[in-house]
């Protein structure tokens, strides 16, 4: 469905991912999610609504904002998630040097509502996630399912709204802790991680890129994420050699380069680690060979 179909969906973004379940909900339903999905803001990206006709609840996964919520401003950055809904006058506007990209989900019903109100969304004012990774995958998750055309679809997302609500309210950091230094030392060396493990080749040259020390920088995974950098970096390697090798357009030895393992004996190793299965295997059963 286009966003034709649905005229509240902006068009102040450069590219998008969307889906729509429920766009005429009954008023008497008890948990309805309407439509959700992914953005990226243009630099001129302004929103200014006096009310919305559903529940809204938005994540900033990078970028910077501002979000104003009958009257009182606040500042948006990466792991920021917020809810406005009817009678809920807001702006949201996107830095325009740092333009935000945004998940969101529309949603209503009168359990989700009373859901809500039992969470630190109760307070009025946006949350920041300590583990704004978990958050966004469940948005992913949230658009693979709500675009795939299967008889339980409504239902699952659901439930994955669920799981966002109660999430994002046990992941909710004071917001003192939000702002530090610390935090926002930790959200930039994740981001470089996610961005360039195919080129990376180990943890130092991350801390080295990033102009932190290599120990700081395990100390700052220790606090805000559930997993070390170098977890972290070789999750990332074997996940997109995981794809490659399911692909079956590439011997192992070049999936390996491909990842950053100059040595194939190693990559087969560090693979069956994190899969507990050698490439070799891994490849048969993707290709359901033998």
């Amino acid at each position: 469905m286009s966003k034709d179909k649905a005229p509240f969906i902006s068009t102040q973004v450069t590219s998008g991912e969307y889906y729509y379940l429920n766009l005429t909900p009954e008023r008497d339903d008890q948990e309805v999610v309407v439509c959700g999905g992914r953005e990226q803001c243009s630099p001129s990206y302004r929103i200014e609504r006096n009310s919305f006709r559903f529940f809204s609840i938005e994540f900033v996964s990078s970028g910077r904002g501002t979000l104003t919520m009958n009257g009182q401003p606040y500042p948006l950055r990466p792991g920021a998630i917020y809810c406005y809904g009817p009678r809920t006058k807001h702006i949201i506007e996107t830095d325009a040097e740092n333009p935000m990209l945004k998940h969101f989900v529309d949603f209503s019903g009168s359990s989700l509502v009373k859901l809500m109100k039992s969470t630190a969304f109760s307070g009025g004012q946006p949350l920041f996630v300590s583990r704004p990774f978990r958050i966004r995958s469940i948005f992913e998750n949230l658009i693979t399912t709500g675009n795939n055309e299967s008889r339980n679809r409504n239902a699952l997302c659901a439930l994955l709204l669920r799981q966002l609500i109660l999430q994002a309210d046990d992941f909710a950091m004071e917001p003192e802790a939000a702002f530090s230094p610390a935090w926002q030392t930790y959200m930039r060396c994740r981001q470089y991680i996610e961005r360039n493990y195919l080129e990376v080749p180990n943890i130092g040259n991350v801390a080295e890129a990033c102009f932190v020390d290599q120990a700081y920088l395990s100390r700052l995974f220790k606090r805000f994420a559930e997993e070390s950098p170098l977890h972290l970096l070789t999750r990332l390697k074997m996940s997109k050699a995981a794809d490659l090798l399911s692909s079956g357009d590439l011997l192992i030895k070049q999936v390996g380069e491909e990842v950053g393992f100059s040595d194939p004996y190693h990559f087969s190793r560090v693979f069956k680690r994190v899969y507990g299965i050698p490439p070799e295997t891994f490849t048969k059963t993707a290709r359901r060979e033998g």
